[in-house]
């Protein structure tokens, strides 16, 4: 299991849902209320990977 990265927002501790909709993974934040979705990536191992990147990890 890849282990998440926190908040980008706040640095808090972020949970990953399952949605309803298709099993669409969803990452919240409960001390700051941020919630997301990646459009893409919805499903694993996408989504992890997605919440997992930041943007001094992009190559320019």
């Amino acid at each position: 299991m890849i282990e998440l990265k926190p908040c980008p927002f706040c640095g808090s501790e972020v949970k990953k849902i399952t949605g309803a909709f298709k099993g669409t993974q969803m990452f919240v934040c409960h001390k700051c209320g941020a919630d997301v979705c990646f459009y893409g990536a919805e499903r694993e191992p996408k989504a992890t990977e997605a919440w997992n990147r930041r943007a001094k990890d992009a190559v320019h």
